[in-house]
């Protein structure tokens, strides 16, 4: 799996109730968990030397006895293969972890208190939040949400950061879908998106493009090398004139 630049995980409409591995790729490693009912269930993972992220993309959920609301990410430090997780009915929870080696406190990212970052310009707007920032104590974490406009790009003028592998969970696309576009110079690949489903990717400029219908919303997160833990992107180089504007990401100059 390490040639690839990108791969599409669907979401299982029929498993519920269940802890479900999505992805592993090279110590990165993503579950979800989607209730049919209320429950309270203690998930176990395969390592203590992994931090964590938990959030719910539907429904209220409480983490270790901490509530949370749609959106908000909580961070467990290295040390614990364990976490209580008791739900909403219909819940759709998210549990990243990767390497971590330092060990750094408990922290909640509340959404509804996020500073949200409007960017772009037509055909390419859309509204961002950093929940887990460079400045935040991790390891190799950077985390957040886009919320895009209707029928418009976005990840968009193309961007790469090719050591530090990114997925995208989407939400928000049904009954519409989305088109992520991942491509390398030698690569090019599209996949067709909807509610929960992700795409992991290792490697690429990674543009997409929603319908007018509903438009899409994504979950992204990021494991980077602990000496490199940082939003520097570099722009695919026909794009370098596009104008962005006020941004999250740190341009790279050529």
């Amino acid at each position: 799996m390490s040639e690839t630049i990108s791969m599409l995980y669907k979401n299982n409409a029929e498993q519920y109730d269940s802890l479900v591995k999505v992805f592993e790729y090279h110590g990165y490693n993503l579950y979800s968990y989607k209730s049919h009912s209320q429950f309270s269930r203690k998930l176990t993972f395969d390592s203590s030397k992994k931090e964590r992220i938990t959030f719910s993309l539907k429904g209220r959920i409480r983490v270790n006895g901490i509530d949370l609301d749609e959106k908000d990410m909580i961070y467990l430090p290295v040390g614990s293969s364990e976490l209580k997780l008791e739900s909403s009915e219909g819940s759709v929870v998210f549990v990243a972890e990767t390497d971590g080696v330092k060990k750094c406190d408990q922290y909640v990212k509340k959404y509804s208190a996020a500073t949200k970052m409007s960017i772009g310009q037509p055909t390419y707007r859309r509204s961002v939040v950093v929940s887990i920032g460079e400045k935040d104590p991790a390891n190799r974490f950077i985390a957040g949400f886009v919320e895009d406009s209707l029928g418009e790009w976005s990840s968009y003028p193309p961007h790469k950061h090719d050591d530090k592998p990114e997925a995208y969970i989407f939400y928000g696309v049904n009954p519409g879908f989305a088109i992520q576009v991942v491509l390398d110079g030698e690569s090019e690949e599209a996949y067709v998106v909807h509610d929960f489903d992700t795409v992991l990717i290792p490697k690429g400029y990674h543009p997409h493009v929603n319908t007018s219908l509903t438009g899409s919303n994504y979950a992204w997160i990021i494991s980077a090398p602990p000496d490199n833990r940082n939003l520097g992107v570099e722009i695919l180089e026909a794009y370098r004139n596009v104008e962005l504007g006020r941004s999250h990401l740190s341009i790279k100059k050529n």
